[in-house]
């Protein structure tokens, strides 16, 4: 582990417990101990990752890996937490509350799932076990998803749990020289 990333690390302790979703899928804390199978997991969807996410470029190794752990488990943003994702016993992703805003009662989240586990209905049932534990935990009214226009993938999520196209910022991100606009659902809990 590099120093830095090292002491932001040491004296830190994780409160955070798992949540069952269901007899197969599981939310554990996210720890810097998982940097090898999440390298592993981010190098095998590597082209499916980049479509969509900017910071997939960025993690090229196990110390750009550790940053990326780091950068999510210490966030400064209010109520943030990530999770590994377990799909039968075996981390098939990351889940993550990425913020809580108390006074509007909504929490952005925010996923990731190896392609094999696609059509598994794993992050549908997540986001509607976690729409009902911010609700219980923090009153909270909505959550926030924000997709790349074109991944259809987060948007058929977004759909299927009841979200509604709230917003949209246009240009939002260039992939292979050509902007994405990023569209913003609000899901009811």
């Amino acid at each position: 582990m590099t120093k830095n990333i090292a002491k932001k690390w040491r004296g830190k302790r994780m409160t955070k417990k798992p949540i069952v979703v269901n007899s197969d899928i599981k939310l554990d804390p996210l720890l810097d101990s998982d940097t090898k199978i999440i390298f592993a997991l981010i190098e095998n969807n590597r082209p499916l990752l980049e479509k969509y996410l900017y910071w997939a470029k960025l993690v090229v190794d196990l110390p750009t890996t550790e940053k990326y752990i780091a950068d999510r488990v210490f966030s400064n943003s209010f109520g943030a937490s990530w999770y590994k994702i377990h799909y039968s016993d075996k981390v098939v992703g990351i889940f993550g509350i990425k913020e809580i805003d108390l006074k509007k009662q909504n929490a952005e989240i925010g996923y990731w799932l190896c392609k094999s586990c696609h059509g598994n209905g794993i992050v549908t049932r997540i986001v509607n076990k976690i729409s009902s534990y911010l609700k219980d935990l923090h009153d909270i009214q909505a959550l926030k998803i924000h997709c790349l226009s074109e991944n259809s993938a987060s948007i058929a999520v977004a759909e299927r749990v009841g979200g509604v196209h709230s917003e949209t910022i246009p240009n939002y991100y260039s992939i292979d020289g050509i902007f994405q606009d990023l569209k913003i659902y609000t899901v009811p809990t």
